[in-house]
């Protein structure tokens, strides 16, 4: 019934429009019609072929398909099995099988209404072998925690602020020096002799920023992928060099950057990447990043510590061998003062090393320690922890002197270090209380006070809390604080100083060698004028001036016995001269004898008028020669070079992550189990091993050292562990290890 009414109301619409004095058209366009106007002429067409029974909806009896049910249920299962065949092969399938040919047009849409559309066949697992080692266990736990991404992301970001700084855009129109050079693609021996190169090449990075065409460097057309294998590259060089440099990367070692990052980088390009980072600046944000990430890894790993959180501080001192007037400071290893640079590193309470800075010559600990204690507690801390942590800085005997303790008198940190004997007596003691057991150790314990003096303003006195140490073998050791006795007694103080030494202080000296912290990577100078001397040649010179004015009678005198004695000297020296000398005597004539002892008779008597003179103003002249010495010491001394620290600080973050991870192998992995740095490079990281490699999972065997069985044993354990905790590599493969 309902498909009548269509029908007659078609026939009706047409009859209207066919009575109509209007055009079809004009039609169509003055009234409401119930079809389209090209609808109008198949009606019309399809009235005169087949009359009124053509306009009948037949779609409810089904179409005239050659895809019939049989042959669905034939596709069905064969698509079901084998989701990638093509539709080009089924057609041939089904011909075959029923002698009916059917477009693959109409087989795609049956698939798509099935859905059972064809997918992209599996790739066939070619698996390839490759050398391979043990620094892929370091590798994997840099993929774990995601310390190579956090370097890349804060590059990447650094990048971005310098495009939009307004030095790139100005930099842009610096003209390349001599482009005829650059477009050969080297640098030849005439263009290294230039005057202007060889000025250039070890100033500061702040006076070559402002010549540097930021837009052409490399690293601005990189992908984040070829950033991530620098960084990853970077990180692994402790692995492939032996002294932490960039230029050794070209020895045999140096080859093992191929299974490592994925690319056998040499020297040349590892050089220029860093020069370029060099160029962003990006040192500070990296280190911010990066004690903000290990803070917040070892917290999750092993959480918070106590109400109390202990920070360790160390210096690391490293000379640095120029020939220019540098910063100077004492260096420990060689024991004398020199050039030298200075890092100070702040450990937590597990000895992990999480911040740092680079100083110039010798590093102030009560000018410099709480500021960047500071800087960590805003980078780490979240507003609620202020209020419910309490820090203890914990230093060694460096950091002792009054005017570093004073320092905290109005900070909200606590600081805990030791004495030296020599600051120890027993007259500065008071208020001392009952001896106990010490806890955690064979020693007995004495609370008590101390006043101690301030070196640079005499009068001062200043008193803490202290803690004899009084050891079972005899010894004694006297620690200073000012935490109170409410939060920590006498044992905790004594526990949270010693657990220093083998948590970070022994820590921190493995891993100077082991990941050459020790050395200076690399450096500009810049020249700036060193007020502090340039201040003490002017007291010198002030000094001297008095001194000149109130000897100004004696030292009158002292000239005119010189002038006198000149002329003496002058004869006695053309007598001597005519003189010979045999078996140790003088022999001359008669009267050239009784002459140059006339002569010496009048030298040393107005040598003795000289002294009778310097005797009355003997500390005024003695002070004034040493005041002539000193000044002409430091004469010329008032310019110095400050140190660019620019890549030290750069290459310390990626040493720094590097002691980490390892940490983190031996303490995740290997059941905390201790061995120092060397020991993981040489029994470990050098292992020899093969990787098998596919599109989806990398399998690394390594092959294990039989002279010692017991280490193997305890890795085969520990790479249980590591392949527990699902470490995926750049390319998104899982990385196995055969146990």
């Amino acid at each position: 019934m309902q498909d009548d009414s269509r029908i007659a109301e078609i026939l009706s619409s047409i009859k209207k429009i066919e009575d109509s004095n209007l055009s079809v058209r004009e039609y169509f366009d003055q009234n409401i019609v119930p079809f389209t106007r090209p609808q109008y002429y198949i009606y019309r067409k399809t009235l005169r072929k087949y009359g009124e029974e053509g306009l009948r909806d037949k779609r409810s009896s089904g179409n005239n398909t050659k895809l019939t049910q049989r042959i669905k249920d034939y596709i069905i299962p064969i698509v079901t099995e084998n989701r990638s065949i093509p539709s080009s092969q089924l057609q041939i399938k089904i011909q075959n099988q029923f002698g009916t040919k059917i477009s693959t047009s109409n087989l795609n849409n049956f698939r798509a209404s099935a859905s059972l559309t064809r997918l992209p066949p599996t790739p066939k697992k070619e698996c390839k072998q490759q050398k391979s080692g043990g620094g892929e266990i370091l590798t994997a736990l840099s993929f774990f925690t995601h310390i190579t991404d956090l370097f890349t992301q804060t590059i990447i970001e650094r990048m971005n602020e310098v495009r939009e700084s307004s030095l790139f855009k100005q930099n842009e129109n610096i003209p390349q020096d001599n482009p005829d050079y650059r477009q050969q693609g080297k640098f030849t021996s005439e263009y290294n002799q230039l005057k202007s190169v060889r000025e250039n090449r070890f100033k500061s990075i702040d006076d070559k920023i402002l010549t540097k065409n930021l837009s052409t460097m490399n690293i601005f057309k990189m992908s984040e992928k070829t950033i991530f294998r620098y960084n990853l590259a970077l990180l692994c060089l402790p692995l492939v060099t032996s002294n932490g440099k960039s230029s050794r990367v070209n020895r045999v070692k140096g080859n093992d950057l191929t299974f490592l990052c994925g690319q056998n980088y040499k020297d040349a390009s590892l050089k220029r990447y860093l020069q370029e980072l060099k160029y962003l600046k990006i040192s500070d944000k990296l280190i911010a990043a990066t004690a903000k990430f290990w803070q917040d890894f070892w917290l999750n790993e092993f959480g918070d510590e106590t109400y109390l959180v202990c920070y360790y501080i160390d210096g690391n001192t490293r000379p640095l061998w120029s020939s220019n007037r540098c910063y100077k400071g004492k260096v420990t290893m060689l024991g004398r003062v020199m050039n030298c640079l200075e890092n100070v590193f702040i450990h937590d309470g597990r000895g992990h090393p999480l911040y740092f800075q680079t100083f110039h010559g010798h590093a102030d600990l009560g000018k410099h320690a709480l500021s960047m204690l500071t800087k960590l507690t805003k980078l780490l801390d979240s507003p609620e922890a202020h209020a419910s942590v309490k820090r203890i800085l914990v230093f060694d005997g460096g950091g002792n002197g009054v005017k570093t303790l004073r320092a905290f008198d109005n900070s909200d940190e606590y600081y805990l270090t030791i004495l030296d004997d020599n600051q120890v007596k027993e007259r500065k003691i008071k208020h001392i209380w009952q001896e106990t057991e010490y806890k955690y150790g064979t020693a007995s314990l004495v609370d008590c006070r101390i006043e101690l003096r301030d070196s640079s303003e005499k009068d001062y006195i200043y008193e803490c809390r202290a803690v004899i140490v009084k050891w079972a073998n005899g010894k004694r050791s006297v620690l200073i604080t000012d935490i109170p006795r409410e939060l920590l007694d006498a044992s905790e103080v004594t526990k949270r100083y010693f657990d220093r030494w083998p948590q970070q202080e022994k820590q921190l000296r493995d891993a100077k060698s082991g990941v050459n912290i020790h050395r200076i990577v690399g450096y500009g100078k810049k020249i700036e004028k060193y007020d502090r001397m340039d201040e003490k040649h002017g007291e010198l010179c002030e000094t001297i001036t008095n001194l000149n004015l109130k000897l100004k009678k004696p030292l009158m005198e002292i000239e005119a016995i010189e002038e006198q004695l000149a002329p003496l000297y002058s004869k006695e020296r053309r007598l001597r001269e005519k003189s010979e000398i045999v078996d140790g005597k003088r022999t001359m004539n008669e009267v050239d004898s009784i002459e140059l002892q006339e002569c010496e008779k009048q030298v040393n008597k107005y040598l003795r008028q000289q002294k009778v003179v310097e005797r009355e103003h003997k500390d005024d002249l003695k002070r004034l020669k040493m005041c002539f010495r000193e000044e002409r010491r430091i004469r010329d001394k008032d310019k110095v070079y400050r140190i660019d620290t620019e890549l030290d600080q750069i290459m310390t973050c990626f040493k720094m992550s590097f002691i980490n991870l390892c940490s983190l192998f031996l303490t995740k992995c290997m059941s905390h189990e201790k061995y120092e740095l060397l020991t993981l490079f040489e029994s470990i990281f050098q292992l020899e091993g093969t990787a098998f490699v596919d599109y989806e999972k990398k399998f690394i065997e390594l092959e294990m050292n039989p002279k010692e069985p017991e280490l193997m044993r305890k890795l085969n354990n520990g790479l249980s562990v590591l392949n527990e905790m699902d470490v995926h590599d750049m390319d998104g493969r899982v990385v196995q290890f055969k146990v």
